[in-house]
């Protein structure tokens, strides 16, 4: 039951969840960038936000035994690089190499949507009836 509630309903869900949250950051980026320096505590504060919400979508995945774990931990690859190239800037003044911090912020959302389109087959797949579900696993089970 747990494994099930993991794939058909967390995992969407987070998928998702990590897409807004993706939005929401690129939001604050923009206040900084034109409301003001003091708004950077919001992009700040909202990266731990999706790092919490990147272990999240790592655990349902391996809870619900979903077989995105490739493209999760992909995510989690390019999250580590877009904190890294932040502090590239400030630890070894590498400026611009930093300066593809909104470059690969496009390239994780492109990877985070892919993600949570494939995970709307899990949703879809949990909403039809036991029997079909019963009916196609066991035709799946023939053909293999």
């Amino acid at each position: 039951m747990i494994r099930t509630f993991a794939r058909s309903r967390a995992f969407p869900v987070l998928a998702w969840t990590y897409v807004v949250a993706l939005g929401v950051q690129v939001f604050f980026a923009g206040m900084f960038v034109f409301v003001g320096a003091s708004n950077i505590e919001l992009h700040r504060n909202m990266a731990h936000v999706i790092g919490l919400l990147t272990g999240l979508l790592i655990l349902s995945t391996f809870v619900g035994r979903v077989p995105e774990k490739r493209l999760t931990f992909g995510v989690l690859g390019l999250l580590i690089v877009q904190g890294m190239l932040v502090h590239l800037n400030q630890w070894f003044g590498l400026s611009l190499v930093a300066a593809l911090h909104p470059v690969n912020a496009l390239v994780l959302t492109y990877a985070s949507v892919v993600l949570a389109r494939r995970a709307n087959g899990y949703w879809a797949l949990s909403a039809a009836p036991a029997a079909t579900r019963s009916f196609a696993d066991g035709m799946e089970g023939a053909a293999a």
